[in-house]
């Protein structure tokens, strides 16, 4: 099967001129910053309360899609420049604008590990307003996603540090790929071509189902074809609370969303949604990964869900985000 990958907005690589750089360090400090929060640097503070403020936020604060409450995507802390000192250059997200009509043309600058490991620090410079809304709207999609993978990378970065080796290697044996799961996930239940694997505490519950099927055609990656099949496998293995429960997507009212995604390199559907439980009354969020192993002709999904009724669900998807992101297929 041959489909044509999102392709994210290029971005100008070029090395930034900050007096305070310390990126030849031999060792740089970890980076600070709670999960999905960055730190804008503006010009002045008058700058942040305008127009160039409200972009910034409407964007990379917007609702996240398939989460029962509202919640955004990153949680923004503002600095202007002359408080932008040494103490919160080690932030792990740091997003820089500077504005000045000495300025001749927009441009992005971004730099990986800058003043700490892991990090991301993108900065736009651009003559006057105008120049910068024009670059920030072409490339914000992938300036978002520049700051995602940092996120992702810090997150299986400390998740390899409490490795759960047995179930990778479970997964190598049944599926001929791994992922890095920390060793609080426990295998509930598995066939020959289905596994779910969870973590449960006493506040909430995380969940990972993965199952493969033969490619036939690209209807595998049609979103009522995914959600039906979602439904097939969740009423058969995971079940509710109540005997004679299962779970299901719950599309009454805020149907599931798909969209196609460049996905370490390989062709891929992105599903995010919500789902119940069938003569029970639990739910939240799901986000599955729907993606063709070509040199096996065969369609793999890797389907995560949380369950937290009483907390912000956002961090705890992110994480589950990151370890289906970690797979690596063996040749």
């Amino acid at each position: 099967m041959k489909k044509n990958s999102l392709i994210l907005v290029l971005i100008v690589f070029i090395g930034f001129g900050f007096q305070s750089c310390s990126f030849n360090s031999p060792s740089l400090p970890h980076s600070k910053g709670k999960t999905l929060e960055m730190l804008v640097i503006t010009n002045n503070k008058e700058q942040w309360n305008s127009n160039i403020g409200d972009t910034i936020t409407n964007f990379f604060g917007q609702t996240i899609l398939g989460l029962p409450q509202a919640e955004v995507m990153y949680s923004m802390v503002h600095l202007p420049e002359e408080a932008f000192i040494k103490m919160y250059q080690s932030n792990r997200d740091v997003f820089i604008v500077d504005i000045n009509q000495d300025i001749a043309m927009a441009q992005i600058e971004t730099k990986k590990d800058l003043w700490a490991s892991p990090q991301r620090v993108v900065k736009i410079s651009a003559p006057d307003n105008n120049s910068f809304f024009e670059i920030f709207n072409k490339n914000k999609e992938g300036i978002l996603e520049l700051f995602n993978k940092i996120e992702r990378e810090r997150m299986i970065k400390t998740f390899r540090g409490v490795e759960h080796i047995g179930i990778k290697n479970t997964l190598v044996r049944k599926f001929n790929f791994s992922l890095t799961l920390p060793s609080a996930y426990k295998i509930a239940k598995q066939d020959s071509n289905f596994i779910w694997i969870r973590k449960e505490t006493l506040e909430d519950s995380q969940g990972l189902l993965i199952y493969t099927y033969p490619y036939t055609d690209a209807d595998a990656f049609e979103l009522n074809t995914i959600v039906s099949l979602r439904n097939q496998i969740t009423k058969k293995y995971i079940p509710g609370s109540v005997k004679g429960s299962y779970m299901q997507v719950a599309d009454s009212f805020i149907p599931p969303v798909s969209k196609e995604i460049n996905f370490n390199n390989m062709f891929t559907v992105e599903t995010r949604g919500l789902w119940e439980t069938a003569g029970d009354f639990m739910g939240g969020p799901f986000l599955s990964y729907t993606l063709v192993d070509e040199s096996k002709n065969r369609v793999i999904t890797l389907d995560s869900y949380v369950y937290a009724p009483s907390k912000n669900k956002r961090n705890l998807l992110k994480q589950l985000e990151a370890i289906i992101y970690s797979i690596e297929l063996n040749e």
